[in-house]
């Protein structure tokens, strides 16, 4: 019964941590998952296929409202989606800002290009609104991204699961020894 009580109280210890991760990230970044793995050439040569980019959209520096020419974001294509009708999301850098009155209300939409593209595309690349926005990139990490492209679901979560209670083990066995 001991050995027993303590994977749990180690179980209970890990989702805790994870937990916690989380909440940390949503805290710092203003978003759930502040990471995102670039997987097409259109940004190359400044973001390369299996780059992680990092991205904020808490503070008025990186939201919506305050995006400039320039800028690197990451958003919801309004107008092409994946084979689970999901929009894809896009690494793209800001090409234009426009203001527009629509339906009466004063409206900022953003045009994006991929710096690898000839030009910006319809439905990908604008008109994106503040509701298609995710954040803003903050950071790249080089080729990082390249394990996860391999590990999609349900073989992350598989691995996920093995490591975790492998760790739990080795944890408890060690401290029993």
């Amino acid at each position: 019964m001991g050995k027993i009580r303590g994977y749990a109280i180690s179980a209970v210890v890990v989702v805790a941590i994870i937990v916690s991760f989380l909440f940390i990230t949503q805290y710092l970044f203003g978003v759930f998952n502040p990471f995102y793995v670039v997987v097409s050439e259109s940004m190359v040569p400044n973001l390369n296929i299996g780059d992680i980019v990092i991205i904020k959209n808490n503070t008025p520096d990186y939201s919506f409202d305050h995006l400039k020419k320039g800028d690197i974001i990451v958003f919801r294509a309004p107008g092409d989606f994946m084979e689970d009708g999901k929009p894809r999301v896009i690494v793209h850098r800001v090409a234009n800002i426009q203001e527009y009155d629509i339906n009466g209300i004063k409206r900022l939409v953003v045009t994006t290009k991929g710096d690898n593209n000839p030009e910006s595309y319809n439905g990908l690349d604008f008109p994106i609104l503040k509701e298609n926005y995710i954040g803003k990139v903050i950071y790249i990490l080089p080729k990082v991204g390249m394990v996860s492209m391999f590990l999609k679901p349900p073989v992350n979560y598989i691995l996920i699961a093995i490591v975790g209670g492998a760790t739990i083990f080795l944890m408890r066995r060690k401290k029993e020894q």
